[in-house]
């Protein structure tokens, strides 16, 4: 390629919250004279929504038999989709090497450019789900008066911010609970809270009563996603909403009394304001669900319990120092064997060089030496035999 481009931004990772700035530079190398009109930076972000529903509609008008091919299923389905930009801003870079009037570039130079965009307050994070995706990125176009424009891509990563700290309701306890009234079946569900951090566990309380023998209790930490999208088909509904589960941590559990926990992965998406998910197109909600389900794998009981994530935790979960006593521990080889060292690893440990005790490193020497010559050994061996063979 005859232009080299080089994104720098003014941090090390491309991931910024919304409202933050998007700055650094842009570096530009040529290996040959170039005529150029123009040269174009883009802040863009969009959500692109698309998938593909059967329309029940056409599938009640005609007989579907068990032989039906791939051409006639797929004209069952209708196309939806739908796109949203959240920013696009156009910028007309100007170098600090040259005039703008002269409009070219020189083979060895480096032409290094600058640029600031703001992220809208309101942005909506990046995510990516097989409904759609919403992404962000940096695009620099170089137009050519006679040839076709180049293109260069940066990707960056948008995340929201919501703060847990404040808000009373997500700190109080959560109980939820199913009885049927047929029969005893029953469970119920507790979580000390309803706010969590990625990275975090939930953890939750299980009470549970039947009376069918080999039940089991089935818990699951699930991401629900609800995209909207529209439909250009004339006998197709023309805005349809759909909805699609995900499965994100699982376990199982006797029916009993029990007290256990789910983490969160540290990819979470951060949830929005209430008067900001009213008006998006994709939205990602997580559920705590529990099922007591019988021996035949039938649901008898479900309850859930809607979770809100965020980037500062309700509950500020402070570690005594008397809880990692005896938790993490290391073995140090300086010492002999019978005097274990048991002391909690600081997050900045002191730089200091740690050597392997005298009694190993003998040990580790002396074995060497043995099976190098137990392996030469073999090999002369084999050697001999096969030599011995051939006369």
């Amino acid at each position: 390629m005859s232009i080299l481009c080089k994104f720098e931004l003014t941090r090390a990772s491309s991931i910024y919250y919304s409202g933050e700035v998007v700055e650094g530079h842009v570096t530009l190398n040529l290996l040959k004279q170039r005529q150029i009109e123009a040269i174009l930076l883009e802040f863009y972000g969009q959500t692109k929504l698309e998938w593909l529903d059967l329309d029940k509609t056409s599938m009640a008008d005609q007989i579907v038999h068990n032989d039906f091919s791939s051409k006639e299923l797929h004209s069952m389905k209708t196309l939806y989709t739908n796109s949203h930009k959240h920013v696009c801003e156009l910028l007309e870079l100007a170098s600090n090497n040259q005039q703008q009037q002269q409009q070219i570039l020189h083979p060895h130079v480096e032409y290094r450019y600058k640029f600031r965009f703001p992220i809208p307050v309101h942005a909506a994070a990046t995510s990516r789900c097989p409904l759609g995706e919403c992404e962000y990125g940096l695009r620099l176009i170089v137009q050519h008066p006679r040839k076709v424009n180049k293109e260069f891509h940066q990707r960056i990563v948008i995340k929201n911010k919501l703060d847990l700290s404040e808000n009373i309701e997500l700190r109080e306890p959560f109980t939820v609970q199913q009885q049927n009234s047929d029969n005893d079946e029953g469970i119920i569900l507790t979580t000390p809270c309803t706010g969590f951090t990625p990275g975090q566990k939930v953890p939750y309380h299980i009470k549970c009563k039947t009376s069918q023998p080999n039940c089991k209790i089935l818990v699951q930490l699930n991401c629900q996603i609800t995209a909207v999208g529209r439909s250009q088909t004339p006998c197709a509904d023309p805005v349809a909403i759909k909805q699609a589960k995900q499965i994100i941590n699982r376990r199982k559990h006797l029916p009993t009394e029990i007290m256990a926990y789910l983490n969160l992965p540290l990819d979470c998406q951060i949830a929005r304001g209430p008067e900001r998910c009213e008006d998006s197109m994709l939205r990602y909600e997580y559920l705590l669900e529990a099922f007591l389900i019988d021996g035949c794998k039938k649901i008898l009981a479900s309850v859930a319990i809607p979770l809100t994530i965020g980037t500062t935790p309700c509950l500020e979960m402070k570690m005594m120092e008397e809880d990692f006593e005896d938790v993490i521990c290391y073995d140090n080889y300086e010492s002999s064997h019978e005097e274990p060292v048991t002391t909690p690893l600081n997050l900045t440990i002191p730089s200091v060089e740690y050597f392997i005790g005298d009694h190993v490193y003998k040990s580790m020497c002396e074995l060497m030496p043995l099976k190098r010559n137990k392996s030469l050994r073999r090999s002369l061996r084999y050697c001999y035999k096969k030599f011995v063979k051939l006369i």
